[in-house]
């Protein structure tokens, strides 16, 4: 896949475990990936006279780590975050990670991290400072209004906390579908991808919303009700970006 927005440089602070939170079973995820699937979204949109901020939702968000490096990344871009996961073990992470595009939460981060260098003095507690001050100055620069973190089966129906919300229709859902050895579908569903995106759907608009699903190549990223607008390929991964076809 080429490049077309994200820059290739060190992004080193948003290193999970350093500042943001880690979960065990969480899988990882490439920043500038992340970085330049949300800005094709940005793209997408503006295009079709569609201009920020925007709401973006994330169904199946895990420790909400792709979420919150897209806040801080693009949080001037963004202004309502809504994250869901069936794991409610996992929310909790995804709770405290999103603290980290509000100000009070990255305030009690940076407090955490000095009493432990303080009472440690490891350098990587000084390093995780320095990267804290840094995505500090990132989160100062955003207009994020709403961040909203729910448990919910996408496979089954619209979570009623996105449809019900000021923000409906959501300009953007981006999702790291479960695949491989550290996350899989815990839907009963037999096409659980297919599901979650006819769930979506009656939160969209077409020409105003955009969805960009990553999976594995073995995911045949199709929907009769979307028009597929790209199709891009990243090591092991493949990128979908799906618009909803109009009535």
């Amino acid at each position: 896949m080429e490049y077309r927005f994200a820059t290739d440089e060190p992004r080193g602070h948003f290193a999970s475990g350093r500042v943001l939170y880690n979960a065990k079973g969480a899988a990882p995820f490439p920043v500038r990936l992340a970085d330049e699937i949300v800005q094709r979204c940005f793209h997408y949109l503006e295009e079709r006279g569609h201009s920020g901020p925007y709401a973006i939702y994330d169904p199946c968000c895990g420790s909400g780590y792709l979420l919150t490096v897209i806040g801080l990344l693009h949080g001037a871009q963004i202004r309502a975050v809504f994250a869901s996961d069936i794991d409610e073990s996992m929310l909790e992470t995804a709770r405290r990670n999103l603290s980290l595009l509000t100000a009070e939460g990255m305030r009690a981060r940076i407090e955490q991290l000095r009493e432990l260098y303080e009472q440690y003095g490891k350098p990587s507690h000084a390093e995780a400072l320095e990267s804290a001050a840094m995505l500090d100055g990132y989160r100062a620069c955003g207009t994020v209004e709403s961040i909203e973190m729910f448990p919910a089966d996408i496979t089954v129906g619209s979570p009623e906390a996105v449809r019900d919300s000021g923000f409906c229709p959501v300009n953007i859902v981006i999702a790291d579908l479960p695949y491989g050895h550290l996350t899989g579908w815990q839907s009963g569903s037999a096409d659980p991808a297919a599901r979650m995106l006819d769930s979506l759907f009656p939160l969209l608009r077409p020409g105003a919303s955009v969805i960009a699903l990553i999976s594995d190549k073995s995911h045949k990223l199709r929907h009769e009700r979307y028009r597929r607008i790209a199709l891009l390929k990243a090591g092991k991964r493949q990128i979908a970006l799906f618009e909803p076809k109009g009535c």
